[in-house]
């Protein structure tokens, strides 16, 4: 293995060079790869997005200031034509900031604030700066996942797991200007860092998350349980030796710290809102006040899912809730083989997203934007990429994977509040 793919590098990359370029040869491989299937699917987005805009007539979405824009059709439209929903949001955040005259609170500010840094850089064009973070987040973030799935797995499971994730049907918010890819990128760094036992920098990309996402608060738990996974790990095999029980103490302490410090992410966020506004709890009364996001069971949450999707598949235009209870039914799948086969980090964090969306449900269509939601839980692709070793499977799973997200992807395109 180690001799095909060193035959398979450019000259330039085994020749001796400065120290930061050996520190990168071995990113080569995963760059290649990740960059390959990005750019492919990338321009493929592009060019649905322009005769998406060319052949249909519904595509207005009403921005955060309740006015629908003035729609033109051209090529333009393989960019602009993604600018919708949460999008419009983010890009508003960015420019003038929160309000508590809006419903702004609900949307963390991590997204929106590289966005900003970005745009000085695009002389003011934060879409274009929006593309720029949500796609460099992206490629960064398959590059990390398949390093961290050659770790735990093969190359083989690494090559599938990273193509399955960007053709999963819900795979073009990842490429769209959301805040998926940059929760992803954050997400998997911390847990990688966790892996590779750089705990000070577990915590930085850790407050990343949660600056991104409110689901980042996951993480804490998930990186606690391999911090303790760890200091078990070596004293069963004999890594750190016969320590003190004072120094194991304090090593499992210190990881347990760098652990729960992503909570400053959210809690920094929560504290602007009570420095500048005078109302801390702000950000979670506008998810169920405006965004209509109530508390619930999951298994209350799947029950009325599963009731929707019933009722409303057969009727025109309805088929969403039956496409939210399919993949939400796939993911749980997929997550009982996480929790049987993969390491406590990887089951914590898996089981901790899922039950996270699954309690707040939006009562007239209890899983919606939950397909959306599966993205960034990584080890769910493992799955899928396990399941993938056959090539008959691996075929048609690639098939019918990307034929389903070009048809949402369209909708999406042409229909308002999809996700």
């Amino acid at each position: 293995m180690t001799a095909s793919v060193d035959a398979e590098r450019p000259a330039e990359l085994t020749t001796e060079g400065p120290a930061w370029l050996g520190r990168l040869r071995p990113l080569w491989p995963a760059f290649r790869y990740c960059l390959g299937v990005y750019l492919t699917i990338r321009v493929a987005l592009f060019v649905l997005g322009a005769a998406a805009w060319g052949l249909t007539s519904e595509h207005a979405s009403v921005g955060p200031d309740g006015r629908v824009p003035a729609l033109t059709n051209g090529w333009h439209n393989a960019i602009t034509g993604w600018n919708k929903q949460d999008s419009l949001w983010f890009l508003q955040i960015a420019q003038h900031g929160y309000s508590a005259g809006n419903n702004s609170a609900a949307f963390y500010p991590g997204y929106p604030v590289l966005i900003r840094l970005v745009g000085y850089l695009t002389l003011g064009h934060l879409l274009v700066a929006a593309y720029i973070v949500s796609n460099l987040a992206l490629l960064a973030g398959l590059v990390v996942l398949y390093q961290l799935s050659e770790r735990e797995y093969d190359t083989s499971v690494a090559r599938r797991a990273t193509l399955y994730l960007c053709i999963f049907p819900t795979a073009f918010f990842l490429f769209d200007t959301y805040s998926e890819s940059l929760f992803l990128l954050t997400a998997v760094a911390a847990i990688a860092l966790a892996r590779r036992r750089r705990w000070g920098w577990v915590a930085v990309a850790g407050i990343a998350a949660t600056l991104t996402r409110a689901i980042g608060v996951v993480l804490v738990l998930a990186l606690a349980a391999e911090a303790v996974h760890q200091i078990v790990e070596d004293r069963r095999t004999g890594r750190i030796g016969t320590p003190s029980k004072r120094g194991m103490a304090l090593t499992l302490v210190g990881r347990l710290a760098a652990s729960a410090l992503p909570l400053a992410g959210a809690g920094g966020y929560l504290l602007f809102w009570q420095l500048r506004f005078h109302d801390w709890y702000r950000p979670v009364r506008v998810e169920q006040a405006a965004w209509g996001r109530d508390f619930s069971t999951p298994w209350h949450t799947l029950w009325e899912g599963w009731i929707a999707a019933w009722r409303y598949a057969p009727g025109t235009g309805s088929g969403w809730w039956m496409l939210d209870f399919v993949l939400v039914a796939i993911g749980l799948v997929l997550g009982v083989w996480v929790a049987v086969r993969t390491r406590p980090v990887y089951a914590v964090y898996t089981w901790g997203s899922l039950v996270f969306f699954l309690c707040t449900a939006w009562s007239s269509r209890p899983l919606m934007s939950d397909p959306r939601f599966l993205l960034p839980i990584f080890p769910l692709f493992w799955a899928l990429a396990r399941l993938g070793r056959r090539s008959g499977v691996h075929e048609g799973f690639v098939a019918l994977s990307a034929a389903s997200m070009a048809v949402v992807g369209w909708l999406f395109l042409s229909t308002t509040l999809i996700f």
